[in-house]
């Protein structure tokens, strides 16, 4: 998998987000914030390239591109899948655009929790797209506080013909920003509250699946046992999958996109990204977000990647001090 950025913005502010450090960075450049047509015709031939058939459009907001809808049908006429990352307030054209696909071409990753200005009224529109989009659409929600609620999801998800399944996200830190997310030490405090989530839903007839930086040990083993019960897609994952922004680099990720990059030049195959992304954080794929991850059973079996990267290297940084991060001290 291969991700493309296509814009640099988003009109929500959520207190979680781990890109915003970087869009701001990439406002700040003064160059341009939406990817060009000429640009975008460039990165499918990367995609056909790699023999990737799945065009994964992000943002910032993707759907805010004013070309979206000649986005989305280059990409079709290259016979590539559509999947779209998205807040699900959605534009008119954005909506007909997607809207007029087969469900079986189109996916639409829509985070639930995503938050502006206007909440109410962000809840209308999105109430709007799911009604519309119907079963194109998989739910997210992004976990960055211990007292989480997400059981409203379950009746919506019936309501709206939306795909039975909800991704769960844990909010990660980003290196050079202040957004809100789980102190490690928190994982296990949350963990109880999945597992009744993942029972509640399964009782709706619906699943849950993890998004990455989910650790084996915030759960026990009863926990454990839990969830596969109720059919959760369990995984303990942390990339690289390639976000290939504006400019042509290949990122490792947003909340490590200002320090590890790579070139998508000369490259003809996916894992050769891959490994060049992975070979620049190699040795702190030794440890992990906590200092029992380097003899942790599961790690050292390869069962675990140790979480997110981004909460590792914050451990590390400046080993004589302590690392603020928002309402938290983390201990390096």
């Amino acid at each position: 998998m291969a991700n493309l950025v296509i814009s640099d913005v988003c009109n929500l502010d959520c207190s979680y987000c781990f890109a915003g450090e970087y869009m701001q960075k990439a406002r700040d450049s003064r160059l341009p914030v939406f990817i060009s047509l000429e640009a975008f015709e460039a990165r499918l031939d990367f995609l056909d390239r790699l023999g990737i058939g799945e065009a994964r459009l992000i943002g910032g907001e993707p759907t805010l591109h004013p070309q979206f809808a000649e986005l989305v049908q280059r990409a079709r006429q290259r016979g590539k899948k559509i999947a779209v990352f998205s807040h699900g307030v959605l534009t008119e054209v954005a909506l007909e655009c997607l809207a007029a696909l087969p469900p079986e071409v189109c996916s639409v990753l829509i985070n639930m929790n995503a938050a502006g200005r206007n909440p109410a009224a962000e809840r209308a529109r999105r109430y709007s797209v799911l009604q519309r989009l119907g079963s194109r659409v998989l739910m997210g929600y992004n976990i960055y506080q211990v007292d989480f609620e997400a059981d409203d999801l379950l009746p919506l998800i019936l309501e709206t013909s939306c795909r039975k399944s909800i991704r769960l996200g844990l909010a990660q830190p980003s290196l050079d920003g202040h957004n809100d997310c789980l102190h490690p030490k928190q994982y296990p405090l949350v963990a109880s509250k999945i597992v009744r989530l993942a029972q509640k839903a399964h009782a709706w007839g619906i699943s849950l699946e993890f998004d990455c930086g989910f650790v084996r040990c915030m759960f026990s083993d009863a926990d454990i046992e839990a969830l596969q019960q109720t059919n959760v897609k369990i995984g303990w994952h942390c990339g690289p999958v390639p976000d290939i922004d504006l400019s042509g680099r290949a990122l490792h990720c947003f909340p490590l996109a200002t320090n590890y990059t790579s070139s998508i030049k000369g490259i003809i195959k996916l894992d050769e990204l891959i490994d060049a992304l992975a070979a620049q954080t190699r040795l702190h794929r030794t440890a992990g977000i906590y200092r029992e991850c380097s003899c942790c059973k599961y790690k050292l079996g390869g069962e675990c990647r140790g979480g997110c990267l981004a909460n590792t290297l914050l451990r590390f940084r400046q080993s004589s001090q302590q690392v603020s991060l928002p309402g938290i001290l983390l201990a390096s």
